[in-house]
Protein backbone atom coordinates (compact mmCIF):
# COMPACT_ATOMS: atom_id res chain seq x y z
CA UNK A 1 0.00 0.00 0.00
CA UNK A 2 1.45 3.35 -1.03
CA UNK A 3 1.90 6.06 1.55
CA UNK A 4 -0.01 9.25 0.92
CA UNK A 5 1.46 12.50 2.05
CA UNK A 6 -0.75 15.28 3.31
CA UNK A 7 -0.21 18.55 1.50
CA UNK A 8 2.43 20.60 3.25
CA UNK A 9 2.02 24.33 2.97
CA UNK A 10 4.85 26.75 3.62
CA UNK A 11 4.51 28.83 6.74
CA UNK A 12 5.97 32.18 7.66
CA UNK A 13 8.09 32.70 10.73
CA UNK A 14 8.49 36.28 11.82
CA UNK A 15 11.07 37.65 14.20
CA UNK A 16 10.23 40.86 16.03
CA UNK A 17 12.69 43.51 17.14
CA UNK A 18 13.25 41.72 20.45
CA UNK A 19 14.34 38.54 18.60
CA UNK A 20 16.75 40.27 16.23
CA UNK A 21 19.83 38.92 17.99
CA UNK A 22 18.37 35.38 17.96
CA UNK A 23 17.79 35.66 14.21
CA UNK A 24 21.38 36.78 13.66
CA UNK A 25 22.69 33.79 15.64
CA UNK A 26 20.42 31.43 13.67
CA UNK A 27 21.68 32.87 10.39
CA UNK A 28 25.31 32.49 11.47
CA UNK A 29 24.81 28.91 12.65
CA UNK A 30 22.93 28.02 9.46
CA UNK A 31 25.81 29.35 7.39
CA UNK A 32 28.39 27.51 9.52
CA UNK A 33 26.42 24.27 9.12
CA UNK A 34 25.94 24.77 5.36
CA UNK A 35 22.17 24.94 5.83
CA UNK A 36 19.55 27.42 4.78
CA UNK A 37 17.85 29.37 7.54
CA UNK A 38 14.75 27.22 7.00
CA UNK A 39 16.78 24.01 7.31
CA UNK A 40 18.44 25.30 10.49
CA UNK A 41 15.06 26.14 12.04
CA UNK A 42 13.76 22.67 11.14
CA UNK A 43 16.89 21.05 12.60
CA UNK A 44 16.58 22.95 15.88
CA UNK A 45 12.86 22.17 16.03
CA UNK A 46 13.55 18.46 15.56
CA UNK A 47 16.39 18.53 18.10
CA UNK A 48 14.12 20.28 20.61
CA UNK A 49 11.36 17.72 20.10
CA UNK A 50 13.78 14.83 20.62
CA UNK A 51 15.20 16.54 23.72
CA UNK A 52 11.70 17.09 25.13
CA UNK A 53 10.94 13.39 24.59
CA UNK A 54 14.23 12.36 26.27
CA UNK A 55 14.79 14.79 29.17
CA UNK A 56 17.31 12.45 30.81
CA UNK A 57 19.77 12.70 27.89
CA UNK A 58 22.17 15.62 27.44
CA UNK A 59 21.78 17.52 24.18
CA UNK A 60 25.30 16.59 23.09
CA UNK A 61 24.39 12.88 23.39
CA UNK A 62 21.20 13.37 21.38
CA UNK A 63 23.16 15.20 18.70
CA UNK A 64 25.72 12.37 18.62
CA UNK A 65 23.01 9.72 18.33
CA UNK A 66 21.36 11.55 15.44
CA UNK A 67 24.73 11.91 13.71
CA UNK A 68 25.50 8.21 14.22
CA UNK A 69 22.12 7.23 12.74
CA UNK A 70 22.89 9.19 9.58
CA UNK A 71 26.38 7.67 9.36
CA UNK A 72 24.83 4.19 9.68
CA UNK A 73 22.32 4.99 6.92
CA UNK A 74 25.27 6.07 4.73
CA UNK A 75 26.86 2.65 5.20
CA UNK A 76 29.54 3.77 7.65
CA UNK A 77 28.37 1.58 10.54
CA UNK A 78 30.34 -1.40 11.79
CA UNK A 79 28.97 -4.23 13.92
CA UNK A 80 30.16 -4.19 17.52
CA UNK A 81 32.24 -7.19 18.55
CA UNK A 82 31.38 -7.94 22.17
CA UNK A 83 34.39 -8.40 24.45
CA UNK A 84 36.90 -7.17 21.85
CA UNK A 85 39.00 -4.18 22.84
CA UNK A 86 41.11 -2.52 20.17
Amino acid sequence: MAKTMAAVHPISVRFGKEEKSMLRVLQARAKASHRTLSEQLKYYTYLGMVAADNPDLPLSMIDGILEAREEFKAGLGKPYEWGVIR
